[in-house]
């Protein structure tokens, strides 16, 4: 949204929430929000009206194959814009990514739409080595079931950035886009990283797929959520999230960010 503002488009953005909208964007001008359902078709309608690409992206949930799918309907419906759709790595109807089969059950909706579009794949976010925060702030350790597969983690400001100069280049338009980070990383080579930058031994506990689903439905995790980071697990250990690309780079001009730069901006985050 900002690189886009930054490079004097106009944006109106479809949110479920607007004052959480209006808030996040309150420095922004040249904005304009559409509220509503996602898959209510007056509130589609008004959104996509007079709207030449679309970016289409809702975060990972149970609803979302069925909700992006409804927004392509729409589009397909209205002034059918491009479709610049944010998909996934290891993105097949087989994938050991729950997000990846998600992504190709879209995909192949989008494809039949008859809409002009351009897929975005990045590999797994650095956001997601949040989630271990927690655990290595009271522990100095997290657990997991992916002692040997490697991640090419990307930094999703990167990813943003790269988004907004796909939407603004027609010459980009119609291809589909492997983005990952610079390195890839094994978890145990994550938590050697994250000792040298807090000063301290934190450790990657190796655990079963099994014991690692059965610990995070203990824990109350939702089912659905719950198999979202098992998958994250088991698509590293087959493999499926190690490939390191030169294209995100290529289009941005500049190195993408590192794991080291993400997990030194958030140590605090990883300390009581």
């Amino acid at each position: 949204m900002r690189h886009l503002r930054a490079a004097g488009e106009d944006v109106r953005v479809l949110v479920r929430n607007r004052e959480k909208a209006q808030s996040a964007f309150s420095d922004l001008d040249g904005i304009e929000i559409v509220d509503g359902a996602f898959d209510d078709g007056a509130v589609l309608a008004k959104a996509f009206n007079g709207v030449d690409v679309t970016f289409l992206t809702i975060g990972g949930n149970p609803d979302q194959v069925r909700l992006e799918k409804a927004i392509i309907d729409a589009a397909a419906k209205a002034d059918r814009p491009h479709v610049v759709k944010l998909s996934s790595i290891a993105t097949s109807h087989d994938s050991a990514l729950l997000p990846g089969r998600q992504h190709a059950e879209i995909e192949d909706h989008l494809a039949v739409s008859g809409l002009s579009h351009t897929l975005l794949r990045p590999v797994s976010f650095t956001d997601n080595l949040l989630y271990a925060a927690e655990s290595v702030a009271a522990h100095n350790s997290w657990a997991g079931a992916a002692p040997t597969g490697r991640v090419a983690y990307i930094d999703i400001r990167d990813v943003s950035e790269a988004a907004a100069l796909v939407l603004r280049d027609p010459t980009l338009h119609g291809k589909t886009h492997d983005w990952s980070g610079p390195d890839a990383y094994t978890f145990p080579e994550a938590a050697a990283l994250l000792s040298k930058i807090l000063g301290r031994e934190i450790r990657y506990v190796p655990v079963s797929a099994d014991e690692r689903r059965s610990a995070l439905l203990g824990a109350g995790l939702a089912k659905w959520y719950t198999e979202l980071f098992v998958s994250l697990d088991t698509a590293a250990e087959a493999g499926a999230l190690q490939a390191v690309t030169t294209t995100l780079k290529e289009l941005l001009g500049r190195e993408p960010r590192t794991v080291e730069e993400f997990l030194t901006e958030n140590a605090t985050q990883f300390t009581k």
